[in-house]
């Protein structure tokens, strides 16, 4: 299969699904990792290109960890809405990647940018296999399945769907810790921030959490969206 997650800023993926991502690679599918915004706001020093530059870069090599295709819309961090051109970006996007299935954000949560990359992909998801909606990219002949990842903290969150993910909680840390520049961002506006000892004992406590939910020792959680004509007779998460 295709596999296309879809996070609003540089690092959301790793937080939310890395794990999942992993397993999916591991097992032979195809995975892309996509980035509404270049997070070109992450540093309380550098200017917004720079930081946006080294953003994507970091992001590139996270996903090269397991073998995905890292792509970046390259809208603006935090000052990111729609309009017909970013409908189009985001269709074109995933025709590319004709995905079977997608990961996103929930489509509620703290952050704007993560509710409208959520509501974009849900509005698109039913146009990329119409001709009249012209792209770069061909249409898709078929309909993926949206799966939401949790929000900050999980708070309010009700999972449907679990998938173990024991055997590449390491790669998932991995991958995080690919995002240094994030890491110097909350250090710097968040008095006691390391990536080591916050970020990872959140990341760890949540996939236990989840874990225990569901019977493993680590886990991720999503939330499947039922519409019916996305509904499939068979699992797709890994």
């Amino acid at each position: 299969m295709n596999i296309l997650a879809v996070g609003a800023h540089p690092d959301d993926i790793e937080i939310n699904c890395a794990g999942t991502l992993a397993k999916y690679a591991a097992q032979g599918h195809k995975v892309f990792i996509c980035t509404a915004t270049s997070g070109n706001i992450g540093s309380a020093t550098l200017p917004k290109d720079e930081i946006g530059a080294l953003r994507k870069q970091e992001a590139a090599k996270s996903a090269a960890i397991i073998g995905a295709e890292y792509i970046c819309l390259d809208y603006d961090d935090e000052l990111f809405y729609e309009d017909v051109n970013v409908r189009i970006d985001f269709i074109n996007m995933v025709r590319h990647c004709k995905p079977d299935v997608i990961l996103t954000h929930n489509p509620h949560d703290y952050n704007p940018d993560h509710m409208l990359t959520s509501k974009i992909i849900n509005d698109i998801e039913v146009m990329i296999p119409i001709a009249k909606i012209p792209t770069a990219e061909a249409p898709c002949e078929t309909l993926p399945v949206i799966y939401y990842f949790e929000p900050a903290k999980g708070m309010g969150f009700i999972p449907t769907d679990y998938v173990d993910i024991t055997d590449f909680f390491e790669t998932k840390k991995k991958m995080f810790l690919c995002h240094e520049s994030q890491q110097q961002w909350m250090a710097d506006n968040y008095a006691g921030y390391s990536a080591e000892d916050t970020f990872t004992a959140d990341m760890t406590i949540q996939a236990q959490y989840r874990g225990m939910q569901c019977g493993v020792k680590y886990a991720e959680a999503f939330i499947r969206c039922n519409d019916a004509y996305r509904m499939t007779p068979s699992r797709l998460l890994p």
